[in-house]
């Protein structure tokens, strides 16, 4: 890996043709370029297309696939004046550590016309930038846009050479775009397009057989699913099991109940109340029926309902209250028990204070019922 340090490529020559180049004279450039080899960091002071061209095709460049350090401010941009880099400005201008490659530097500056000529030229969009991925460094550098996504997946960046848990901090629009453009590609599309047109008979399993494998050219990891089961983005669970083996279906949904308890972090079922509801409200490919999950909704309730009694015949104010606070989501499916609570507060010595945590419970709530008379 060649690494360059600003010391050593920041000559005094060198300083005039930074000049030149931040004033984007293409004329005066002429008059040095066959004299020395200028640093293609001109790139970071947004030089003309022209000028990039210019300097790619009259320096003996071996590749383009190298990383500069320690790029200091040439030039104070608000005054428009030069700087003296090594006596007066320590203020650096990159991130990523203060080390960038070419094509890294004009994709950041979202110059697609210079990074296609780079590219074009040799530069390799996989190279790595101090250990990372372009794609990696643009989104740490909050740089990274659709655009320029679209721009990589257009000149062959692929989930084939990247690999996909590297997209676990990525923004759930980026990870769409990246699996979109590498299964069910334009090279499939081909391929059902050659069969239809040569009219070659395939039977349903042998269809099936065929997305089967296609959508198994990724694997998506586990903690992105288990991200957005967590944080209840049921539809981004459920875009990502469109990638799922359906052989394993049942692996799936056993995956995801395990997973739903060891997220009950309270202890109140509520992770699995709302991905039931989730299930009973909407129209999803995820595994789970409404029956199924209506059935287990009705289970939490009555569970829920039968430690309220039990709490209440043992009089146990406290426990009550921890109860109730621990489980507010669900008051108001307890609700529907009301007339069987209020019997038992009617058969049983019930205190003071059950009797009003419980007139709170279903009756604050609920302005139109009378108040219990105990």
């Amino acid at each position: 890996m060649k690494r360059m340090h600003t010391e050593d490529i920041l000559t005094e020559k060198q300083r005039s043709v930074l000049e030149i180049l931040k004033k984007n004279n293409i004329n005066k450039l002429k008059d040095f370029i066959n004299n020395m080899k200028i640093p293609l960091y001109s790139l970071s002071l947004n030089c003309s297309l022209d000028i990039v061209k210019l300097i790619i095709n009259n320096c003996n460049y071996s590749t383009l696939n190298y990383e500069v350090e320690y790029l200091y401010h040439l030039y104070n941009m608000r005054d428009n004046k030069y700087t003296n880099v090594l006596n007066n400005s320590k203020e650096l201008i990159d991130r990523n550590n203060y080390i960038k490659s070419p094509l890294l530097v004009s994709l950041e500056s979202s110059d697609f016309q210079t990074t296609e000529f780079l590219i074009n030229k040799g530069a390799n969009i996989y190279y790595r930038v101090n250990g990372k991925n372009i794609l990696e460094i643009l989104r740490e550098e909050n740089l990274l846009t659709i655009k320029k996504l679209n721009f990589l997946l257009k000149n062959g960046f692929t989930l084939k050479k990247f690999k996909i848990e590297l997209l676990s901090n990525f923004e759930f629009k980026y990870i769409k775009m990246c699996l979109e453009n590498y299964v069910f590609d334009t090279n499939f599309i081909k391929y059902l397009l050659n069969l239809y047109k040569n009219k070659y008979s395939i039977s349903k399993r042998n269809f099936n057989h065929i997305i089967n494998s296609e959508k198994n050219k990724v694997e998506i990891p586990r903690n992105l699913y288990l991200e957005y089961l967590d944080k209840k983005e049921y539809r981004k669970l459920e875009y990502l099991f469109k990638y799922y083996d359906s052989s394993k279906t049942a692996k799936f949904k056993d995956f995801i109940l395990f997973y739903l308890n060891y997220f009950d972090r309270k202890f109140n079922k509520k992770p699995f109340y709302d991905f039931f509801n989730f299930i009973i409200n909407n129209d999803t490919i995820l595994p789970f029926t409404k029956e199924y999950a209506i059935k287990e909704i009705e289970i939490i309730i009555q569970n829920k309902e039968i430690k309220m009694v039990q709490l209440i015949k043992n009089n146990d104010t406290f426990k009550l209250e921890a109860f109730v606070k621990k489980n507010n989501y669900i008051i108001n499916d307890l609700y529907s028990y009301k007339n069987e609570i209020l019997k038992l507060i009617n058969e049983c010595n019930t205190s003071p204070s059950v009797v009003y945590i419980i007139q709170n419970i279903f009756f604050n709530q609920n302005s139109n019922d009378k108040t219990i008379n105990n």
